[in-house]
C-alpha cells in the first residue's frame, strides 16, 4: 500500500470551505483541471474516501495526499511570474493603518493593483502572500479598489473574518466614503446618482442599478471636492456616474470624452477615505489620509476638507 505524501487535519479556520479552495490556499495554487484530475484518480482522500472538489471540509477532517505535488512536472511550472521584493513588501507594510489578528486596513498607494490580472504583475495580494512565509499565510480579499484609486482596503487574515467582511460588503452594512475632485461646479450641492449601468459578463450584456449619494464639501469656480457614499459596489461605478453627469473625476481617462477632461496629466483624484462597520455591536471607523498629490492639488486650488469630520 502506498504511503500518503502529506496528511492534513482541518483546523477551525477552514471549516465549511470547498475542498478545491482549501487545496489552492493551503497546499498549492494549482489549475482547477489538475485538482479535479488528482481527485478523480483518488490521489486526494478525505477521511479515507474519494471526494468531489465541491465537498465542504469540516473540522478534524483528515486529508491525505498521495500525489507528489512537490515534484510533479506539471505543477512545478511556477504559477507566479511575479515574486515580490523587499521594497514591494515595505511599501505595503508601511501603508498599513491598522492591524489585529483578524484583519488589516491598508491605505492603498496609487497604481498598485489589488490582485494579479491579465495586465498586472505587481499586486498587494501576492506581496502579502508570497513575500513572508510566516506573516500573512492566507490573506483574503474581501473587496477591491481600482489600480488608480487610493485609500482604504480591508484585507482579512482569517477565513472567519473574510466571511464576515464579504457579507457586510454584500449586504451593504459597511459604509464607504470617498473623496473625489470633479471637474466643474455641480448645480445641486448634494443628492443621489442613480444609473442603470451596462456591463459585459461572459459575453452577455447585464444591466446593474448603481446608486451613489454625494455631497459637495468644497468648491471653486473650476472644481468641486465631493464626498461620495456608494450604496452599490459596481465596477468603476463612481468614475462612470460622474462622467455621465458631465462632471468627471479629474484624471479619469476611461469614461470621459477626450475634450472634456482637462487633466490628462493628473493622477485619478479618487480616494477611499473612510469605512464604518459594526463588530459585536461596536461601531468601528477607519480613516485614511489622501496621497500627497491629492493633498497638494487641494491646497493649490483652495479646496478644503477635514478628514476626521467626514
Amino acid at each position: 500500500i502506498m504511503e500518503p505524501k502529506h496528511i492534513f487535519k482541518i483546523e477551525e479556520d477552514f471549516e465549511n470551505i470547498r475542498l478545491d479552495k482549501w487545496f489552492k490556499k493551503k497546499i498549492k495554487p494549482l489549475p482547477q483541471s489538475l485538482i479535479e484530475r488528482t481527485l478523480r484518480k483518488g490521489k486526494i482522500l478525505v477521511n479515507g474516501k474519494k471526494a468531489k472538489s465541491s465537498y465542504k471540509i469540516q473540522i478534524n477532517d483528515e486529508i491525505k495526499i498521495y500525489a507528489d505535488i512537490d515534484n510533479d512536472d506539471k505543477i512545478i511550472k511556477k504559477k507566479f511570474s511575479y515574486l515580490p521584493s523587499k521594497k514591494d513588501y515595505d511599501l505595503v507594510k508601511n501603508n498599513i493603518l491598522f492591524e489585529n489578528e483578524h484583519y488589516l486596513v491598508l491605505n492603498k498607494p496609487y497604481n498598485l493593483a489589488v490582485q494579479s490580472g491579465t495586465k498586472t504583475g505587481k499586486n498587494i495580494f501576492d506581496i502579502l502572500k508570497n513575500y513572508s512565509e510566516t506573516e500573512y499565510l492566507t490573506p483574503h480579499l474581501v473587496h477591491r479598489l481600482d489600480v488608480e484609486t487610493t485609500g482604504i482596503l480591508i484585507i482579512s487574515k482569517t477565513h472567519k473574518s473574510a466571511k464576515f467582511f464579504s457579507e457586510t460588503f454584500k449586504n451593504q452594512t459597511i459604509k464607504k466614503s470617498y473623496l473625489a475632485v470633479a471637474d466643474g461646479v455641480l448645480e445641486n450641492k448634494s443628492g443621489t446618482l442613480k444609473n442603470e449601468l451596462s456591463y459585459v459578463e461572459n459575453n452577455k450584456e447585464k444591466i446593474h442599478l448603481s446608486i451613489t449619494n454625494y455631497k459637495v464639501i468644497s468648491e471653486t469656480k473650476d472644481y468641486s471636492l465631493l464626498l461620495l457614499n456608494p450604496e452599490t459596489g459596481r465596477k468603476h461605478q463612481l468614475r462612470r456616474q460622474l462622467s455621465f453627469i458631465k462632471h468627471p473625476i479629474l484624471g479619469e481617462k476611461k469614461y470621459t470624452n477626450k475634450g472634456l477632461n482637462k487633466s490628462k496629466e493628473l493622477h485619478l483624484m479618487l480616494h477611499a477615505c473612510k469605512v464604518e462597520f459594526i463588530i459585536n455591536s461596536k461601531k468601528i471607523i477607519h480613516h485614511a489620509e489622501p496621497p500627497l498629490y491629492f493633498q497638494n492639488f487641494c491646497k493649490e486650488q483652495k479646496l478644503t476638507y477635514e478628514l476626521n469630520n467626514l
